[in-house]
């Protein structure tokens, strides 16, 4: 995998496009590993000012980084829980958002932390010209650097138009990075309303296999709660990646935009449908209400 040669040390001097970034931790060396692998990709694009959020009190910051320590909520600050503070990712939206137009980017970009950007992504962004993207991260094998294939039902990098994030900002809720359904749900907003695009063939970033320990706890909890509320926006995605799964099992083409329009571009719910929505919210917000009357962090 080539990642290419930028002039990251000349950004001040040639025209910006995207401001991108995530939260980046200390962490143990695997994980030291991959982020340090993971900042070196952004370090290497041209046309894009990376950005390294931090919280507030909080004081990491990696050579060659925009460091913002701007990040005020945290696992510990919504669900009461210890342990190792998970950010928001709405919160991290926002700040990127911000830090795009304070540097007159038309874009900002998310991605998880140990996510390796190729100048290819950054390419397919400019030059598809839509309110958002939402990207599926290519798996490499920790030892060989071998590609294991795409990983179609997540999503490791979003890029969206920061002006579309100032006026659409309220319909994303506050899940918690390192947990699962943000970035299903995430993505289905952006197609539902952004005329946004899945991008999972030739995606262009690229992730280093490693177990994981997640689904489980607190953290996880609040984020299944959130995905109960926007259980709309989940199920339309869940239909969009089994469809795409089932295409590519059988070797079957598919047009992936046709497949993308009618799974995931309709906001609408029908009569019936909103009633149902409904009482699942109800549900939902009854059972986190008796959780945290009776003080079990969720």
């Amino acid at each position: 995998m080539e990642l290419g040669a930028g002039k990251f040390g000349h950004y001040e001097r040639i025209r910006l496009m995207i401001a991108m970034g995530t939260q980046f931790y200390r962490g143990d060396a695997e994980s030291e590993k991959r982020q340090s692998r993971a900042r070196a990709s952004l370090l290497e694009l041209d046309g894009v000012i990376p950005i390294n959020l931090q919280f507030v009190d909080e004081t990491f910051e990696p050579a060659g980084f925009r460091t913002l320590r701007v990040l005020r909520q945290h696992s510990g600050t919504i669900t009461r829980s210890a342990g190792a503070r998970k950010p928001v990712v709405s919160e991290m939206f926002g700040a990127l958002a911000q830090a795009a137009r304070t540097h007159g980017c038309r874009y900002f970009a998310y991605i998880n932390a140990d996510i390796e950007v190729t100048p290819g992504a950054v390419a397919q962004v400019l030059a598809g010209n839509r309110a958002g993207y939402a990207f599926s991260r290519i798996d490499l094998d920790p030892v060989t650097r071998r590609e294991l294939g795409v990983q179609i039902f997540g999503l490791d990098m979003f890029a969206i138009d920061a002006a579309w994030w100032a006026r659409d900002a309220g319909r994303f809720r506050p899940y918690l990075a390192g947990e699962g359904c943000w970035d299903n749900v995430y993505a289905s907003i952006l197609c539902a309303h952004a005329d946004g695009d899945v991008v999972n063939e030739n995606s262009g970033i690229y992730h280093e296999a490693h177990p994981t320990a997640w689904n489980a706890g607190p953290c996880a909890e609040h984020n299944g709660y959130l995905a109960a509320l926007d259980a709309p926006y989940f199920s339309r995605w869940v239909q969009y990646a089994t469809a795409l799964d089932a295409a590519r099992r059988a070797g079957t083409h598919v047009d992936r935009r046709a497949l993308l329009l009618r799974t995931l571009a309709d906001a609408r719910l029908s009569a019936a449908a909103t009633v149902v929505q409904a009482g699942r919210q109800l549900k939902a917000r009854t059972r986190h209400a008796w959780r945290r009357a009776r003080g079990t962090r969720s």
